[in-house]
């Protein structure tokens, strides 16, 4: 586990931007952060050239205006007493592009983006950016509770699961919400070779299930108390994953961004990846190994 010492904010100058804002500022105080950016790309407007030859006003720099802007917002939306560091950045071009770079610029810790349904605009390509920035991101939607009073951890005994559930742990160390963590299990499909009933080995998977658990418990010095509830998935691990959050009425879920198979995506395991794709109510966080991506990333760049 990581501190969140520097969370980046994805601002675009909608009425979402109130609910992250909001939203942060708890987050912030919860885990002491030090830096917080918020950042906004603004459009790039190519003029012919007689417009601006007739009309030099409309390239006047409009960057102070919008930090005004967004400096008031903050300042009205902003909930919290934590004393961090509060910085607005402005830059033009590509959403995604400029977004990882700055990430990488400031050695973001976290990301913060909003996942919208019914307001004004698309939001920063939330999906995207979850599935290739080396750093940590939190989704957040429109109607968030900001309250933590349950928060649900999928593991599959990996070492990224490891990770996530340290982050939730810390998170419900520090806010008081109760943990539960689900495990998804499945049938192999030879399972009638074996001369037994499909009841019969999904009993026999779910004990398996139950003995790593504890080993992963003890492997990684987590507390023995920590509750698991194992579902058998037949149908897929995102869908049960989310009805069994919405059952717990979660106000959060956290997951690693890889689960049992390296190949299973490039950065993100395939059910985290389903995850994302998701439109729901309850905000996910998609913890990363920092070290890891930026590994994979500086090598990436000598291709």
């Amino acid at each position: 586990m990581y501190k969140i010492e520097r969370i980046l904010v994805a601002l675009d100058l909608t009425e979402m931007d109130e609910v992250l804002i909001r939203y942060t500022s708890q987050l912030a105080k919860h885990f002491q952060t030090e830096k917080i950016y918020f950042f906004h790309v603004a459009n790039t407007f190519e003029l012919p050239e007689e417009v601006r030859k007739n009309y030099p006003d409309l390239l006047a720099p409009t960057d102070e205006s919008l930090k005004r802007t967004m400096e008031a917002e903050i300042k009205e939306h902003w909930t919290s007493d934590h004393p961090c560091e509060k910085v607005v950045e402005i830059t033009e071009g590509n959403a995604t592009d400029q977004l990882l770079k700055w990430i990488d610029i400031k050695i973001v810790d976290l990301i913060v983006m909003g996942r919208k349904r019914s307001l004004e605009g698309s939001g920063v390509l939330p999906q995207k950016i979850t599935k290739v920035a080396h750093s940590s991101v939190l989704l957040v939607p429109e109607t968030v509770n900001e309250g933590f009073n349950k928060i649900v951890v999928p593991i599959d005994f990996s070492k990224h699961s490891k990770l996530a559930l340290e982050e939730a742990v810390d998170l419900s160390t520090k806010t008081g919400a109760k943990l539960q963590l689900l495990n998804t299990y499945k049938v192999p499909s030879g399972y009638h070779r074996t001369g037994k009933s499909r009841e019969e080995f999904a009993a026999i998977m779910k004990k398996h299930a139950e003995t790593d658990f504890k080993k992963f418990l003890k492997r990684n010095n987590f507390k023995e108390d920590l509750n698991c509830e194992y579902i058998l998935d037949n149908n897929s691990p995102a869908d049960t994953i989310f009805e069994f959050a919405k059952r717990e009425k979660a106000d959060l879920i956290v997951m690693g961004s890889k689960g049992r198979t390296e190949m299973a995506s490039m950065l993100l395991g395939s059910v985290t990846e389903k995850v994302i794709n998701y439109d729901t109510d309850i905000p996910l966080l998609v913890v990363k190994e920092k070290d890891e991506n930026m590994g994979f990333f500086k090598a990436l760049m000598k291709v």
